[in-house]
């Protein structure tokens, strides 16, 4: 690769081709990001119409937070051997096929189609598959390129539902099941006629020497090494938490606790996409100012007011669309991922260059602390008959991911001191 290409101005490579591929990935991205939260919508018309309990669709909704996160250090090895097309079109028809199964109004079909064939095809097609486009495709303006990833994550997983909502009360609890596989339809023919063999045309694609020399056992040995360390267990309680408290409680359970006081799923919908629309500006901010000031800082306030929410929330939740839920989806969306460039930034100075890897099992831990969560908030909502105890439970363990913060001074990596104690 000649410099200009190491600096991102790609002449003897194909332009067209790599926007081509930033086309597929932010399509594919939002079909996969459009079932995300639909579990929340879903389980509301569920209770209503079958009576099926919170508790009981919990397991399925739990299941697929957990394989959320869990799957994307797999898929990334999967598509970095096999192609990035090939495994995106797999985990798109998965996608399809839970879907359709979903169609069926069967409970255990449902728990089976939403945790395992949901969980497994949206966790394939996460923010790390967008940062392995960005990273095999573009060089220099990775930035801006998983900027737009990120813009295509919140579009598919918070901007669609009050779309999806709408069609829910105007055609039936089918309608936005059959409208996400659509989106996943339309992903499938796009990689197949625009997203081009990364190995020919990409121009930090992995050598195909190096590809057919790793090993699935590869997968486990960055987690081996970083395991053995004080920050990788505090960063991954952190994030747990930070999935329990945002994902865990906003893809599942916030649309059942207002409708259950009397506001429309279509107004619930819209609180969510404010929050989607707010987590842009809230990580646009965290990134700036993880560059100026300490990210354990940045952390722990954003950790303590995201406390002060939660709080708040079942203090002012009831059937109105009022200023005061507006702002509470303006404030939490501001703080929904505010957390994750600190995060990034930690893993970097704890561990160098395995620090992108390193993260990518963080956030399967943040995706195990989200379905744990959205199971337990199903039990709660059984066992208590209402949310709020839900609500208060995640401000407190907001308040001890703060204090928790400071508990590792995540020591700058040395490779020298790396290979002695390896």
């Amino acid at each position: 690769m000649n410099r200009m290409a190491q600096e991102g101005i790609y002449t003897d490579v194909h332009p067209r081709k790599q926007w081509a591929a930033l086309f597929v990935a932010v399509l594919s991205i939002v079909a996969a990001g459009s079932f995300t939260t639909l579990a929340g919508l879903l389980s509301t018309n569920f209770e209503s119409e079958f009576g099926w309990t919170a508790s009981a669709m919990s397991l399925g909704i739990g299941v697929n937070m957990a394989l959320y996160g869990l799957t994307a250090p797999f898929a990334i090895f999967a598509m970095q051997k096999y192609g990035i097309r090939r495994v995106s079109v797999i985990a798109l028809c998965i996608l399809i096929a839970g879907s359709a199964v979903c169609l069926i109004p069967n409970l255990a079909l449902f728990n089976f189609s939403w945790g395992l064939l949901v969980g497994l095809g949206t966790g394939t097609l996460t923010m790390a598959y967008g940062a392995l486009v960005a990273r095999t495709w573009f060089g220099g303006r990775q930035g801006t390129v998983t900027g737009i990833v990120t813009a295509a994550a919140v579009v598919g997983q918070f901007a669609l539902l009050p779309l999806w909502a709408e069609a829910a009360d105007m055609f039936g609890w089918r309608a936005p099941l059959i409208g996400s596989a659509v989106l996943a339809g339309l992903a499938i023919v796009a990689n197949i006629a625009l997203m081009g063999d990364e190995r020919k045309y990409a121009p930090n694609a992995v050598p195909a020497a190096e590809v057919e020399k790793r090993r699935f056992v590869d997968v486990f040995h960055v987690v081996y090494e970083a395991v053995r360390s004080r920050p990788f267990w505090t960063l991954a309680f952190l994030f747990a938490i930070c999935g329990a408290t945002t994902n865990g409680v906003m893809w599942s359970h916030f649309t059942p606790a207002v409708c259950g006081v009397g506001m429309s799923a279509t107004a619930a919908s819209s609180v969510l996409f404010l929050i989607g629309v707010f987590n842009v500006v809230g990580t646009m901010a965290s990134g700036w100012l993880t560059d100026r000031i300490s990210p354990r800082m940045i952390l722990a306030f954003v950790f303590f007011a995201r406390a002060g929410t939660l709080f708040w929330l079942p203090l002012i939740i009831s059937s109105d669309f009022d200023p005061q839920i507006v702002t509470f989806g303006i404030l939490f969306g501001i703080l929904d991922v505010a957390t994750v460039p600190p995060v990034i930034a930690l893993c970097n100075r704890a561990f160098g260059d395995n620090g992108p890897a390193v993260f990518g099992w963080v956030n399967a831990v943040h995706q195990v602390g989200a379905g744990a969560m959205a199971f337990s908030g199903g039990l709660i909502r059984t066992n208590f008959g209402s949310y709020d105890p839900m609500w208060i439970a995640t401000g407190v363990l907001c308040v001890i991911a703060a204090v928790m913060v400071y508990s590792s001074r995540y020591p700058a990596y040395r490779p020298a001191q790396a290979a002695s104690s390896a």
